[in-house]
């Protein structure tokens, strides 16, 4: 007998299936058994694709016969060998396969498949464009503004579905010659293929100016490859391990170029390129380009341990060293021939020689010296080594626009090592009642931010307390406070080496990034938990989290969140289980913004002429109810039967309100917007009926309601009817609207 011979009787499952009689639980195949089921069946009408592209966002939804799930359980009667096969939605795009095989106490192999589909338009997206890898063209081009622009867009556009389909294969090895050694590996593919929104804006124009928006979708094309290996031994309480992970990124589109459609000398004649953008004549660049993500690759390197010591302690640690490298090549500056600058001549090399080295130290300490108390410490290391050279240029024009003086650029690498120490006493101070405190200290150096160092320390108690069996009480709180001496001890040299002026450095100087400044923390959390009668469990809890940023003089100042919530859980009768909760949710934040383009001097307080105060609040509640019956059979039901349940609503609301900046310039920004909202709905009934002994027919039915407040708007719809707007072509979908859907189906399940 061996695991080849196992694995051969897969193959001839589904005509043994066939044979097998519906009164029988196992099915036996000789040296081996086989258990397992398969489900199959119909929606009996597929739900319309119009008014429901967020439903089926990652959904496939196309079939009407459907496999949602299939399992095979083999092995032998003399318990060495094992395969276990899954598949979930057979056949549709958002399918997954699972299989598990092995020679129990020696060889463990797990290999799983599925894809992750992404529909981000429901037959919306339009485009005047022709795609070939990431080359854009048109095939003719507007004659003009206006009414000719709006025009040319109505005969040029072709609809086209834009939607990602992603492939994820996994696979784990696991081999354990002796009880003391064990060999392991790992893979790990990844493929996004299709099309999807690109998060930038091509412009043609002048900065400042007309800038013209070309919106377009990135043709995808991913390739991530991860890979490890590992050995481990472990003998008399002791572990000493070794690992090898690598990752390589392959993009098979480095460079996006398309055509300018407001360049009329490009129809019929071969396009000029322009030193000036003019939007009367729509001259300008022939063509824009943009670099996609670079290949990559990252090899770590990974030594961990653990051990016994006396006085039942315990300790575990690990070591880790890597090479993160990226050294893709530089794309020429533009793509506009009076205005193309090489590479060298700018003082830049050919690519950027990404060389970054992380190291990661970590140490955990665990003991129980005495029976009441309980210590735990733990240290940990991270050092981001950059080692990246710094590029810096000058003389260099982006845009075509000839009043602009040439720009400076830089690429200054960032680099930080952080330190966290930890220290968790807990001391049983009665059977019912334990008593715990945390406190961790944290320090981190950068190099590349304003700020050199910031130093943090958290501390708070927590207690657990069980007075009777059926109840439970726990509550923490942890104040934490971040210093950042010398906030400008870095700033100046930085404003510099990324291009700055001194006038810069003296606006900066009231100015401060939040996630770099003084920080006060204030974190509670309660919870109870009840069985006041058996089988009836009530829950309730509470966190609060409190944030104030002190020396923030613009920017955000503060922020606290809440979030209550209640549940039980009931059965009260046999093979009935009852549940619910409700959860509520609110988010805080006030910021002091200001109108940079118009700093007087001194910087005036808030609720003058530059100056205003935002302030905002994002909210929502959440209710899930729902009940399980299992039931008996009776005169009606000649068989056992179930019946599931299930009701989730949730809401939220979003709302941003501003006061002061009475000036112009400063009073467009500081406004109160439109409240922003959602409501979500979802029903799910779903019937099992046993028809046989290992045959059972399901009916189900599923509705669900998104309602939007803040819904997308066709982007195309925006512009198009603006016949006098010189605005570019504009890539149009719908990703997020408010519908309704309906899905029911049947389906028959049978159990081997």
């Amino acid at each position: 007998m061996n695991l080849k011979r196992l694995l051969a009787g897969c193959g001839t499952m589904a005509l043994v299936l066939s044979m097998v009689s519906p009164a029988l639980a196992q099915v036996d195949l000789g040296q081996f058994t086989a258990d397992g089921s398969v489900e199959a069946g119909a929606i009996p009408q597929p739900v319309p694709y119009n008014n429901v592209a967020e439903y089926q966002q990652y959904r496939d939804l196309a079939q009407q016969f459907i496999v949602p799930k299939l399992q095979l359980i083999l092995g032998d009667k003399a318990e060495n060998y094992y395969v276990q096969f899954d598949a979930v939605n057979v056949a549709q795009k958002n399918q997954m396969y699972s299989l598990r095989f092995g020679e129990y106490g020696l060889l463990d192999v797990q290999a799983k498949f599925f894809e992750i589909p992404h529909f981000f338009s429901d037959h919306v997206a339009s485009t005047p464009y022709d795609e070939n890898g990431g080359s854009f063209t048109l095939s003719s081009k507007p004659t003009g503004t206006g009414p000719a622009l709006h025009s040319w867009l109505k005969a040029n556009d072709k609809p086209f579905d834009m939607s990602l389909l992603e492939g994820v294969a996994d696979i784990n090895v696991r081999y354990t010659p002796t009880p003391s050694l064990t060999f392991s590996a790992n893979m790990n593919y990844q493929n996004p293929t299709g099309q999807q929104p690109f998060g930038g804006s091509f412009m043609f124009g002048t900065s400042p100016g007309s800038f013209k928006v070309n919106e377009l979708w990135v043709p995808t094309q991913y390739y991530t490859y991860n890979f490890g290996t590992g050995v481990e031994y472990a003998k008399n309480g002791w572990l000493l391990g070794f690992q090898y992970q690598g990752s390589f990124f392959v993009d098979d589109y480095s460079t996006l170029t398309w055509d300018n459609p407001l360049n009329t000398s490009g129809v019929g004649s071969k396009c000029v390129d322009s030193t000036i953008f003019t939007p009367t004549s729509l001259t300008g660049p022939c063509q824009g380009r943009a670099a996609m993500y670079p290949n990559n690759q990252a090899h770590n390197f990974i030594v961990n341990g653990a051990g016994q010591l006396p006085f039942n302690t315990h300790v575990m640690g690990s070591l880790e060293y890597g090479f993160w490298l990226q050294n893709a090549p530089f794309i020429p500056l533009t793509s506009n021939s009076k205005l193309q600058q090489s590479l060298s001549s700018a003082g830049v090399p050919n690519s950027l020689g990404g060389d970054v080295r992380p190291f990661f130290a970590n140490l955990t300490i665990d003991s129980n010296p005495i029976e009441r108390l309980d210590l735990k410490a733990t240290y940990s290391y991270f050092d981001y080594d950059n080692q990246t050279p710094a590029i810096s240029f000058t003389g260099v024009k982006s845009l075509n626009d000839i009043a602009d003086p040439q720009m400076p650029f830089a690429a200054y690498p960032f680099s930080f090592a952080n330190q966290d120490v930890t220290l968790e006493p807990t001391y049983r101070v009665t059977d019912t009642l334990a008593a715990h405190f945390t406190m961790k200290w944290q320090t981190n150096h950068n190099d590349g931010l304003e700020v050199l160092q910031q130093d943090q320390l958290s501390y708070g108690p927590a207690l657990d307390w069980n007075p009777y069996s059926w109840l439970t009480f726990r509550a923490d709180y942890q104040h934490a406070h971040r210093d950042s001496p010398g906030y400008n001890n870095n700033r100046t040299d930085l404003v510099q080496i990324l291009g700055g002026t001194p006038g810069e450095i003296a606006e900066l100087q009231d100015l401060r990034r939040f996630d770099e400044a003084t920080l006060d923390v204030n974190q509670t959390s309660l919870y109870v938990s009840a069985q006041p009668i058996e089988k009836l469990t009530l829950f309730a809890a509470f966190n609060y989290d409190d944030y104030n940023y002190p020396s923030t003089d613009f920017g955000l100042q503060h922020t606290s969140s809440y979030s209550p919530s209640v549940g039980a859980s009931w059965d009260p009768l046999e093979g009935v289980h009852l549940f619910g909760d409700y959860g509520w949710q609110a988010y805080d934040w006030n910021l002091r913004s200001l109108d940079e383009s118009k700093i007087p001097t001194p910087i005036p307080p808030p609720g003058t002429t530059y100056v205003w105060t935002a302030k905002g609040r994002n909210q929502g509640n959440n209710i899930d109810l729902g009940v399980d019956i299992a039931i008996p059979q009776n005169r009606i039901l000649r068989r056992p039967s179930h019946l599931k349940v299930q009701y989730t609503y949730t809401d939220g609301n979003n709302s941003t309100h501003q006061a002061g900046a009475t000036a112009a310039g400063a009073a467009s920004e500081a406004i109160n917007y439109p409240n922003i909202g959602s409501q979500f709905h979802e029903l799910m009934i779903q019937y099992e009926y046993d028809l046989l002994d290992n045959l059972a027919i399901n009916v189900g039915y599923y509705f669900t309601h998104s309602g939007e407040s803040n819904f997308m708007v066709d982007n195309m719809g925006n512009y198009m009817p603006k016949a006098s707007n010189t605005a570019s072509t504009f890539l149009g979908n719908t990703d997020m609207y408010p519908y309704d859907a309906n899905v029911g189906f049947i389906t028959l399940k049978y159990k081997f």
